[in-house]
């Protein structure tokens, strides 16, 4: 099955998560590139700096750490990898949603 919107957010939903993040894969979910190429991104993934991140969600990057360590560990399984340099945005996506939202484990 391919992944889509309302299928990741059932997941959301579904997820055993801290309120916060569930906020968070919320917000993550609400950039995920849907079509190659939009925003510059792969089908599947989102694209966010920490500080960015951190100033949606109105928390410290510390603490950001913590929620995304949470959702990285739990049934949804968020990947995170910075493929572009130091200075580069984080590439993040929920492995647990089928080939396209997925597939392999991204090292940081």
């Amino acid at each position: 099955m391919e992944p889509t919107t309302g299928l990741i957010l059932r997941r959301i939903t579904q997820t055993n998560l801290s309120v916060a993040a569930h906020k968070l894969a919320t917000l993550i979910l609400d950039a995920i590139a849907w079509k190659d190429g939009y925003n510059g991104l792969s089908r599947g993934t989102a694209a966010f700096t920490l500080s960015a991140l951190a100033e949606k969600m109105g928390v410290s990057r510390q603490y950001l750490a913590v929620l995304l360590n949470e959702l990285e560990a739990s049934e949804l399984q968020l990947e995170r990898a910075k493929p572009n340099g130091k200075f580069a945005p984080w590439i993040f996506r929920f492995s647990a949603l089928g080939s396209d939202a997925g597939g392999g484990r991204i090292v940081r």
